[in-house]
């Protein structure tokens, strides 16, 4: 039997975000499931396009929280007290990156278009922005993921470095500026309402769709988040 790597030490900082990255994914799954259940309820003649954006969404989200329960039981199970399978990112080379990055491009995209369908022409330069780092991000999330695949490990590497680094910058400018730009059209919304009841205003104004509001704080949300979800810093010991 082949003598296993020493635990290091410092096991706490390399075992403690990925166990509870996972944790945390599959808290905010059930989130999802709540809201995929909302939308199905109270929004069934929506429009196909939107339909199976949304349910492709939902099943893409699921099959990477299950293969997220995959890694978790081959890093702490599996290989429990096992070093080289902690080293190993299993299937979080394709679920976190590669799944990640066609989720959010989808998303990113879709809200850009709603931005634009908004804002009109006054906002094509945000609507620009946004493709433009959305694109960018996910091209180096997939790339990362297939990288960190064909190593084998998690790698300090300045490659893998360099592309997770604009993997979460793009995804916080392109959510960052999503929110800002739904919370303004809802700001707008608002004082429109404030002017309704006043008198003041008339009752055709493109902004008179509430739906605006929830993408809004899900875009809010999603930025801090993706700020948070980054791969653990491997240790020394993880070579």
């Amino acid at each position: 039997m082949p003598t296993l790597p020493p635990v290091p030490p410092n096991i706490s900082e390399i075992a403690a975000p990925l166990l509870l990255g996972v944790i945390w994914n599959w808290s905010l799954f059930g989130a999802l499931v709540v809201q995929f259940y909302v939308y199905s309820y109270n929004f069934p003649g929506d429009k196909r396009l939107i339909k199976l954006l949304v349910y492709s969404v939902f099943l893409l989200e699921t099959l990477q929280t299950a293969l997220s329960g995959a890694d978790i039981y081959y890093w702490f199970v599996s290989g429990f007290g096992n070093m080289d399978h902690l080293a190993s990112p299993y299937a979080s080379a394709f679920d976190v990156p590669i799944i990640g990055a066609a989720v959010s491009v989808a998303v990113q995209f879709f809200f850009a278009y709603r931005i634009w369908v908004l804002g009109g022409r006054e906002f094509w330069w945000i609507c620009a922005i946004i493709y433009m780092a959305s694109t960018i991000d996910a091209s180096a999330a997939m790339g990362g993921g297939i990288y960190a695949h064909i190593h084998g490990k998690f790698s300090r590497g300045k490659i893998l470095k360099i592309l997770a680094m604009i993997w979460l910058i793009g995804n916080t400018v392109s959510d960052g500026l999503i929110a800002a730009s739904l919370l303004y059209h809802l700001r707008k919304l608002k004082k429109r309402e404030e002017l309704e009841r006043a008198g003041k205003a008339s009752s055709d104004h493109p902004l008179g769709r509430s739906p605006v509001v929830h993408p809004a704080r899900r875009a809010s949300r999603t930025s801090c988040l993706w700020i948070l979800r980054s791969h653990p810093r491997p240790s020394k010991h993880i070579q």
